[in-house]
């Protein structure tokens, strides 16, 4: 049960993170959490993990709360502003890819002890991030859509669970196997653990999509009584 409790307490440190930056900074708070949280979770990504007996990659948390913070945005002020967000963590992704693979190209010192670190782990960041990022960009744009299409038929604000999970629901499909087929169909992982991968990605998308709507209620609500911080920084 040990990764289940640490993964329990990583969740509920996530959310309140991310509620917390909306607090201090706004929709500019969550700007900043789209950006940062896409270049974590495309590092947490390459660490797999048995949790409830079965294999999943770490970074399923840190995306749901990415789709969180944009279905926010997109809730409170408009597809334009969410739509803003999901590019800015895009170029902050191909940003991290760029610098990094330019990092991994200098020739390292006698007296280096990173060399080995960093290649293990951004040497195989391009593929896994290009997966990242054409999942990220599609399953986004699917999300916001379909966020706003549900947004017409339920507009009040109790119903914001009903817009969130029913977009992440529907979205995260095409996230998830695109992420999948893309990351490590043909690596060195067999068969059998990519589809225990997708599946469990999947479910834990959805599973943190529900338990995360609270988040949600509680960023809107703060914004609803004035507390959330819109100035200009």
């Amino acid at each position: 049960m040990y990764n289940e409790l640490v993964g329990l307490g990583a969740f509920i440190l996530t959310f309140v993170l991310m509620v917390s930056m909306f607090r201090f900074f706004g929709k500019q708070g969550l700007y900043a959490w789209v950006a940062i949280g896409t270049i974590i979770a495309n590092i947490q990504v390459i660490k797999t993990v048995d949790i409830f007996t079965i294999s999943a990659t770490l970074g399923n948390v840190m995306f749901a709360s990415i789709y969180l913070a944009t279905d926010i945005l997109n809730d409170i002020y408009g597809r334009k502003v969410a739509k803003k967000a999901v590019w800015l963590g895009f170029t902050s992704t191909l940003v991290m890819i760029v610098v990094m693979q330019v990092s991994l190209a200098f020739a390292p010192s006698e007296a280096d002890i990173s060399q080995d670190a960093l290649q293990t782990i951004f040497g195989v960041i391009p593929r896994i991030a290009l997966g990242s990022i054409v999942a990220y960009i599609i399953g986004q744009h699917i999300d916001v859509f379909i966020f706003n299409a549900i947004k017409k038929v339920f507009k009040s604000d109790r119903t914001f669970i009903i817009r969130a999970y029913g977009s992440t629901t529907l979205s995260s499909i095409i996230d998830t196997a695109l992420f999948v087929m893309i990351a490590f169909y043909g690596g060195p992982l067999p068969n059998d653990v990519i589809f225990e991968i997708f599946i469990t990605t999947y479910l834990l998308k959805l599973v943190s999509t529900l338990f995360n709507v609270p988040f949600g209620y509680w960023a809107k609500s703060m914004y609803r009584h004035g507390k959330i911080n819109d100035d200009d920084i």
